[in-house]
């Protein structure tokens, strides 16, 4: 959970990001480091949804399926919900 508190003090430093006053390079190359961690993010998001996928049932979350489950728990669409589980199950982000 150490991790998760940095990635939330970093989150919270990017967001005060003073972006009006980067030059061109410099905002270039916050673009091409933003898209690189925005990839790992995704990969521990797949892999986290793919451990909660195999470690129960959705009963357990009062749910009757995990997209019901991840819908609900993170604010996102049912069929959003569907997609990300596909992927964790696969272990392919082109799998959805």
């Amino acid at each position: 959970m150490d991790a998760m508190d940095a990635a939330d003090a970093l989150s919270a430093r990017l967001a005060a990001l003073p972006v009006a006053g980067m030059s061109r390079a410099d905002a270039q190359a916050a673009l091409t480091r933003l898209s690189r961690l925005r990839g790992q993010v995704q990969d521990v998001e797949r892999r986290l949804t793919g451990r909660l996928v195999a470690s129960g049932t959705p009963s357990q979350f009062g749910a009757r399926t995990w997209a019901e489950v991840l819908s609900q728990r993170l604010r996102i669409s049912p069929g959003e919900a569907q997609r990300r589980i596909a992927e964790a199950v696969s272990g392919d982000p082109s799998a959805a």
